[in-house]
């Protein structure tokens, strides 16, 4: 498949940013697209174009920073986190000219945000950007179709849909693993990732004691994908202490490969639990950390959380697209509820349960009801699953297949 450019759902709202805010950042894992949408979408494409890869632009940034500024009052610098004294020079220049725009983008969240929030407190807003959607990696616009729930928001059918394809889990979604085709191409896209990732950026952010634990590390929490984050257990297994591992896994957060989904406890007297589910970004990534070369080898039990991992990446795309939140939900004590996902926007909840099945029963929404009878903002409760048909199974809550989100 031949490369070419897939539009980004977070573009409008870049656009929208510049209109107001001096100074827009846009961060993410490296190889999320960042560098490409700024090289091709309108108006930044453009702008002035700056990469502090570049050795001699880096030395003018650290030296001479006002050479650069000069270039243009439409300016875009990438890899910034590399200059973090450039910084200064932005903000004394948006002082002096508030019309005057700068995006500045970067991988290494960790130096980026904090000389950003130090220096740029007031004049910026943030950005994050994860792999494609299903809808971009599709080339559709974007839909908000959680704002037309409750309500007639789906047909009854898709009619034929097939399974979820396996090979898309397994290859993932970032941009450029998205056009190749062949499983040995994508392993060996993946290995060097992640190797890239150990050798280059965590040279950037933090001093590692020992590459083989952190990969050690990675490879455990690859494994415990979509689970609650128990660090203790965690440490004890990758034979680290429990500050090193902290250390390690806010490592993977800051760089923007691992996500911690919050509980959901608003309007909820219920016990509920209190820590956090770690995600990784990506299928593709997901496998690839848990040892899986071939798609054969992936084991049965790996699949329903490897399915989810998909739907994560999605709901929260759409989330951050449409200005809401992310949280999961599940009770401790007694007879547990779980419910995978809590879409919170103005104040209105859409409860999520993901189910890697090809059919779905009342029995399965058993959660939702309880959820429903138990908040008073709810909206609406889904079971995306793997089949090809939409069904009620209570008021306000439906399931629907994997290839409508």
């Amino acid at each position: 498949m031949a490369w070419r450019y897939k539009q980004r759902w977070m573009a409008d709202q870049l656009r929208k940013a510049v209109r107001f805010s001096p100074v827009v950042v846009l961060t993410g894992a490296r190889q999320t697209g960042k560098s490409t949408l700024l090289r091709e979408e309108t108006p930044f494409k453009d702008w002035q174009y700056l990469n502090l890869d570049d050795l001699d632009l880096l030395s003018l940034a650290e030296k001479r920073p006002e050479e650069l500024l000069a270039l243009s009052n439409r300016l875009i610098v990438d890899e910034v986190q590399r200059s973090p004294n450039f910084l200064l020079a932005v903000k004394q220049a948006v002082d002096r000219d508030r019309t005057r725009r700068v995006v500045l983008s970067g991988s290494a969240n960790l130096l980026l945000m904090k000389s950003v929030s130090e220096t740029l407190a007031g004049r910026a807003v943030y950005f994050d950007l994860f792999p494609f959607s299903l809808g971009e990696e599709k080339e559709k616009a974007f839909t908000d179709w959680i704002s037309r729930l409750p309500g007639p928001a789906f047909p009854k059918s898709l009619g034929p849909v097939e399974p979820v394809p396996e090979f898309s889990l397994f290859r993932g979604f970032l941009p450029p693993v998205t056009f190749l085709a062949d499983e040995d191409e994508v392993a060996a896209w993946w290995q060097g990732y992640i190797r890239t990732y150990l050798e280059r950026d965590l040279r950037d952010l933090s001093q590692i004691s020992s590459l083989p634990d952190f990969r050690r590390l990675m490879g455990l929490l690859a494994l415990r994908n979509g689970q609650i984050l128990k660090q203790s257990e965690l440490a004890r297994d990758a034979g680290l202490s429990q500050p090193t591992t902290g250390r390690y896994i806010n490592l993977l957060e800051i760089s923007g490969l691992l996500v911690k989904l919050m509980p959901y406890s608003r309007n909820i007297s219920k016990r509920i639990i209190k820590s956090p589910k770690a995600y990784w970004i990506d299928p593709g990534l997901v496998c690839a950390l848990a040892g899986y070369r071939k798609i054969q080898g992936v084991a049965p039990s790996f699949k329903g959380p490897w399915f989810e991992s998909l739907i994560f990446l999605n709901l929260l795309i759409l989330a951050r697209t449409v200005g809401g939140e992310l949280f999961y939900f599940r009770t401790q004590g007694g007879k547990e509820r779980e419910v995978d996902f809590i879409l919170e926007t103005a104040n209105r909840v859409i409860a999520v349960e993901v189910k890697y099945a090809d059919k779905i029963g009342m029995r399965d929404a058993e959660n939702l009801r309880f959820l429903r009878d138990l908040l008073p903002n709810w909206g609406a409760g889904l079971i995306i699953y793997n089949g090809p048909e939409v069904k009620t199974l209570g008021e306000n809550i439906h399931a629907v297949p994997w290839g409508m989100i």
